[in-house]
């Protein structure tokens, strides 16, 4: 199941196309002034850094401090939002020749911001200890430092708590009257460097970019600015070690960097050294002036970054492990630990989480009586504040809206769970959690073309609060759907509207290739493809929602499917606890989101209930859904899909076991029954074997003929045969010693036979 969400910008801006002009309208440039500055950023925008909260009170500190030569730490994070911060200002108190030392904590063993031990290792009377990205929430660590005599900055971006710190002063943009409340760490340090220098500090423009666009922060207003000119900048060769990156992540350099892949191939890379070692090694990289040193740093940070990959996919494949057990129809948040997990990965296993599940999701790694760990949004919940209302159960926590770092004692995660639950759930109201995607308007096909795409292009850089544009199509034709990819895990579609056809990909969506026929709603991204010279316009799918005829019909497939189930189900024990049933009426449950599942044997049925309910999802497999989202299945085999409230035999009641074979796989459901469909007999009947049809079988078997087992009505007969102990079918069909013995006794004959078993 998935939310669309239209951003409903409409309106015209003189000069300006449509399309564009509502993209723009919805990032607020509503106007043809602000389109244009929002279009064509330039230094004109950057504000007075004077502004910023705690300005005043730290320049002077800072003037004092230099005059005097006492030295100067700049303590950092070891995030790339929290390294690039520490080269700026490291950079920065270079130039004004101060005696200046960076320090950044060691994810592992130290964790996120200040903390004692090392305010005690620092410690020099007189000196300047100043925070980047980090130490709003450090109210202990920072009075410590005030009583060894030192004097303390704080700037950071973080949300600040009740308690501030009792620094010298505060650099923060959300305190104040900033007009951009946003700024990034690197951001809040590159406007301390302008201030400091009294002028637009260029050569940290590119680092500050980097950090913008890797930190999430909106890509609005002064953000979009600084990311924009930092883009251009880092073409430049400002710095050694960022070119170096950029070549190993095959982007030439001095060719024109987009905020994806500054977000997705530059970031991640300076983020893997604190997550696997130490966020030292990417210091360094930003700030060697030594072109072979270098080369060997980047290489250092691509091989930590793929060791992060690997580890992170372990780490997430146990976490949804955990999250396919829990009862997300009950739950409002994901909580996931491990044992020893690398906790500078849990991270991205929570964003992954929440992603998927469109919960907001915590992952914790487990080191004895502590769980140390990272929290990511979803579905518009303001984490923080959830987090916030769990305080009490917490060592320590930080963060903001989208996401959050906290440790807690493991006896305090069973109270977690609940409380973490209960808060988000309160933000929702009604609302069900589920993954969503907000797009800017409807589009036809044949709008999508190559100059439209370039169009688009002047929105760059994208990122969070400026994504790439992203629009619903209505009712375009899937012709063809099939998996690509080594593992098959991608989908490649031929779409149709109109007489216009495009090519389209949809990344991770493998598994739909046998649901989706005919009209559907999808969410894409128009992109160009080039190949082989050719350049088109074609569609990124980022997400499917309704459509029609999503099955196709196999009924011999159909068949032998539900030839295992009635070999299945004539073993159970008719003593077991009947279940009661309930009559099915067509319509119910439209309003509700989760809970129901409508159980359909074949592909007629399961399109008719799509039809009926085209808010339900469609699914061809017995994956856990711990959700339990309103879903379709098409079943080959009946399981456990998650916690259903109620459970629909869309085709009708296959046998009275059938009912108690349900009731165990969704203890304390409600199960309903369809009368038995014309399809679902028609399947029946292509199983039905006579006893005339069964000696005639197994007289083809004595004369040496092979009969052809794909046929359902041959399955039948062979699996019969073979339950009467006439003949073994592994490893290949072969005769048993004769004995007497009749058909009618067989369990698995009468079911096919429906001699007074089906409704």
């Amino acid at each position: 199941m998935h939310r669309f969400i239209c951003r409903g910008a409409r309106g015209h801006i003189e000069g300006i196309n449509d399309h564009l002009a509502a993209l723009l309208i919805a990032r607020g440039a509503d106007t043809p002034e602000k389109a244009h500055r929002f279009l064509h950023p330039s230094e004109s925008e950057l504000n007075d850094p004077m502004r910023l909260h705690g300005m005043d009170k730290a320049l002077p500190l800072i003037r004092d401090v230099l005059s005097r030569r006492a030295p100067v730490i700049v303590y950092g994070d070891y995030d790339c939002d929290g390294v690039c911060a520490t080269a700026i200002l490291s950079e920065t108190f270079r130039r004004l020749n101060a005696p200046v030392r960076t320090y950044i904590p060691n994810r592992k063993t130290e964790g996120y911001g200040l903390n004692e031990e090392a305010v005690k290792t620092l410690a020099s009377p007189g000196a300047l200890l100043i925070t980047v990205d980090c130490g709003i929430t450090s109210v202990s660590e920072v009075r410590l430092a005030k009583e060894l005599g030192m004097n303390v900055i704080v700037t950071d971006h973080h949300t600040p708590q009740e308690e501030l710190p009792p620094a010298d002063a505060i650099v923060h943009a959300a305190l104040g009257d900033y007009p951009c409340k946003s700024l990034c760490g690197a951001g809040t340090a590159w406007k301390m460097a302008c201030a400091l220098e009294n002028r637009i500090v260029y050569e940290s423009l590119d680092l500050c970019a980097l950090a913008t666009i890797a930190d999430m922060v909106p890509l609005l207003d002064e953000n979009r600015v600084l990311a924009a000119l930092g883009l251009r900048e880092m073409q430049s060769a400002h710095h050694i070690g960022l070119h170096a990156l950029l070549k190993i992540a095959d982007i030439e350099p001095g060719s024109s960097i987009s905020g994806m892949q500054a977000a997705f191939q530059l970031a991640p890379r300076i983020n893997a050294c604190g997550r696997m070692e130490t966020a030292d090694i990417a210091l360094e990289l930003l700030l060697t002036q030594n072109a072979s040193r270098a080369d060997q740093l980047a290489d250092a940070a691509d091989k930590l970054n793929a060791r992060r990959k690997n580890i992170e996919q372990h780490i997430f494949e146990a976490a949804d492990e955990q999250a396919k057990a829990m009862d997300l129809c009950s739950l409002r948040a994901i909580v996931v630990e491990g044992e020893a997990w690398e906790s500078g990965v849990v991270g991205l296993a929570a964003g992954r989480l929440a992603e998927r599940y469109g919960y907001p999701s915590v992952a914790l790694s487990r080191d004895g009586d502590v769980c140390v760990g990272s929290a990511r949004s979803a579905s518009g919940v303001d984490l923080y504040q959830a987090l916030y209302e769990c305080r009490d159960l917490f060592v320590r926590f930080g963060g903001h809206k989208q996401a959050a770092g906290l440790t807690i004692e493991a006896g305090n995660l069973p109270a977690f769970r609940q409380r973490l639950s209960e808060a988000v759930a309160s933000q929702l109201g009604d609302r069900i959690p589920m993954p969503e995607t907000v797009y800017d308007s409807e589009i036809e096909l044949s709008e999508i073309t190559v100059p439209f795409i370039e169009s688009l292009s002047l929105l760059e850089p994208f990122g969070m609060g400026n994504p790439a544009p992203v629009y619903l199509l209505q009712n375009a034709d899937v012709l063809s759907a099939r998996a690509v990819g080594a593992d098959g895990n991608h989908l490649k579609l031929l779409l149709s509207q109109a007489g216009v056809q495009r090519d389209a990909i949809a990344f991770h969506m493998g598994q739909r290739a046998g649901i989706m026929h005919g009209e559907c709603q999808l969410a894409i991204t128009p992109v160009v493809n080039s190949f082989r010279g050719k350049v088109s316009a074609q569609c990124r799918v980022e997400a499917v929602g309704r459509s029609q005829n999503r099955f196709s019909g196999d009924p011999e497939g159909e068949s032998q499917a539900l030839l295992q189930e009635l070999s299945t189900l004539c073993r159970i024990n008719l003593s077991y606890p009947p279940a009661d049933i309930h009559p099915f009426e067509e319509g119910a449950w439209q309003e509700e989101e989760q809970g129901t599942l409508l159980l359909c044997r074949t592909a007629e049925t399961a399109n008719r209930m799509c039809a009926l309910y085209p808010g339900y999802d469609a699914v061809k497999t017995g994956a856990a859904e711990p959700r339990a989202y309103n879903a379709v299945w098409l079943c080959d085999k009946a399981a456990c899909r998650g916690p259903y409230k109620r459970v629909v035999l869309c085709d009708g009641l296959l046998c009275t076991q059938e009912a108690a074979y349900v009731a165990s796989l969704y203890p304390g459901c409600e199960i309903f029954a369809a009368p038995l469909s014309d399809a679902l007999r028609a399947r029946y009947d292509a199983l039905d074997c006579t006893v005339d049809f069964l000696r005639d079988f197994y007289r083809r078997l004595m004369s040496g003929v092979s009969p052809d087992l794909s046929v359902p009505q041959n399955a039948a007969a062979a699996r019969i045969l073979e339950n009467m102990g006439l003949i073994a079918l592994a490893p290949a069909p072969q005769l048993l010693p004769m004995k007497k013995t009749s058909p009618e006794n067989d369990p698995l004959y009468k079911l096919i036979r429906r001699e007074g078993s089906v409704t």
